[in-house]
C-alpha cells in the first residue's frame, strides 16, 4: 500500500509532467485566479505590501488575471488560514508576501501540487511548485549606510527596525558595513519599535515617531527606517525636526519632500510581476530567485527631492560603491553586527 507521502510526491510529479507537455496549462490567463496573502493587517502600508500589489495590478491590467487578496496577519496560523481560504477558491498561483511559515510551507506545497506558490522574502528550495524570492537587502542597505555617513553633519546616524527578525538584522548589518566603508568616524544608534519577533512593530507609526524624535533630539540627524508602516512615523519626525530619514521597500521620497534623503527599494513589484508572468507563460523554474543590485531587485531611488543636498563627489562615490558590490570587489561580511 502506497504511503501518504509517496502519494503526494506522485501527484506532484504527475502535475509537473502534465504542465511540461501542455496537458495542464496556466497559460490561459483569463481563467487564472492569483491569490495574494499580504503580511500584517494593513495592505495599504506605503511600503512592503503595496509594492507587491503594484506588480499584481500590472498583471491584472495586462494579463486579465483575477486577484484574490487575503490578510495574512503576523502568525503562521493566520497565514495558513488565508492560504486555506484561497485554496478553497481554486487559485492556480498564490503569492505569499513575507511568509512567516518558513520551511514548514513545503508540506503545504506538496499537498497541493496543482498550485504554484511564490513566496517573497524566502529562501526555500527543493520543492517543484515553490518559487522563493530572496532580496539582497544587505547590499542596498550598504549603499544607504555609506550615503548617510557621508551626509551626516553631526557624526551620528540612526537605524529603527520594526522588530529584531533576521531579515531586519540583514538590513542593519548592511547599513553598518556601509557606514564603515565610508571611512568616516560615525556613530550608529539602533532602536526597534518592538523587541524580539513582535510583528506589531511594523504597524505602530506612533511608537516609531517617539523613538525617532528622541534620536533626533539626542543628535542623530539621519535615520534609516526599516519598519513598514511604522516608518511613516519616522518620516514625520524627520520633517517636524528638520532632519532626514531614509525610507524602505517602496519609493517613499514623496512622503516628505526634501526630508527623505532616499529610499532603499525592494522591487517586489518587479519580482512578483516577473515570477507570476513566467508561471502564466509556462516558463517558470522552481527554486530560489535572488533579486539584488545587479538586476535592480534592490536599489536606491533617484533622489528626486534631495539630490541637491548631495555633493557630486558623494554621488560619484555612491555609484562606485554600487559597482564594487555588483562586481564582488566589495563583499559584505555575513558575521558583521
Amino acid at each position: 500500500m502506497i504511503s501518504a507521502g509517496s502519494f503526494r510526491r506522485l501527484l506532484t510529479l504527475l502535475f509537473l509532467f502534465c504542465f511540461a507537455f501542455g496537458v495542464t496549462t496556466v497559460c490561459d490567463a483569463k481563467q487564472v485566479k492569483v491569490g495574494f496573502v499580504h503580511s500584517g493587517e494593513t495592505i495599504n502600508d506605503s511600503s512592503f505590501n503595496e509594492m507587491a500589489v503594484a506588480g499584481l495590478r500590472r498583471l491584472q491590467k495586462e494579463q486579465q488575471v483575477q486577484i484574490l487578496p487575503r490578510r495574512g496577519g503576523f502568525t503562521t496560523e493566520r497565514t495558513l488560514e488565508a492560504v486555506s481560504s484561497l485554496l478553497s477558491e481554486e487559485v492556480r498561483i498564490m503569492v505569499i508576501n513575507g511568509a512567516p511559515i518558513g520551511n514548514r510551507f513545503g508540506e503545504v506545497a506538496l499537498d497541493h501540487p496543482e498550485v504554484i506558490f511564490i513566496l517573497t522574502d524566502s529562501r526555500i528550495e527543493g520543492y517543484p511548485n515553490i518559487i522563493s524570492i530572496d532580496y539582497a537587502q544587505g547590499m542596498g542597505s550598504c549603499l544607504v549606510g555609506a550615503l548617510c555617513a557621508w551626509q551626516t553633519k553631526t557624526g551620528r546616524v540612526g537605524f529603527i527596525g520594526g522588530n529584531e527578525l533576521p531579515v531586519i538584522k540583514e538590513f542593519l548589518k548592511g547599513f553598518r558595513e556601509g557606514v564603515k566603508y565610508s571611512g568616516r568616524d560615525v556613530e550608529v544608534d539602533v532602536q526597534y519599535v518592538r523587541k524580539g519577533n513582535a510583528e506589531k512593530g511594523f504597524e505602530d507609526p506612533q511608537q516609531a515617531n517617539i523613538l525617532a524624535s528622541r534620536m533626533y533630539g539626542a543628535g542623530v540627524d539621519i535615520i534609516f527606517a526599516v519598519a513598514g508602516l511604522s516608518g511613516n512615523g519616522v518620516i514625520q519626525a524627520a520633517r517636524n525636526s528638520g532632519n532626514l530619514a531614509v525610507g524602505v521597500d517602496s519609493d517613499q521620497d514623496h512622503m516628505a519632500k526634501g526630508s527623505v534623503l532616499t529610499s532603499m527599494m525592494k522591487r517586489l513589484d518587479i519580482a512578483v510581476y516577473k515570477e507570476v508572468l513566467a508561471v502564466l507563460n509556462g516558463t517558470h523554474v522552481p527554486g530560489r530567485r535572488v533579486y539584488d543590485l545587479s538586476n535592480e531587485g534592490v536599489c536606491l531611488t533617484e533622489m528626486k527631492y534631495s539630490k541637491h543636498l548631495i555633493a557630486p563627489d558623494v554621488l560619484e562615490k555612491l555609484h562606485e560603491l554600487k559597482a564594487k558590490l555588483v562586481s564582488g570587489k566589495v563583499k559584505l561580511n555575513p558575521s558583521a553586527e
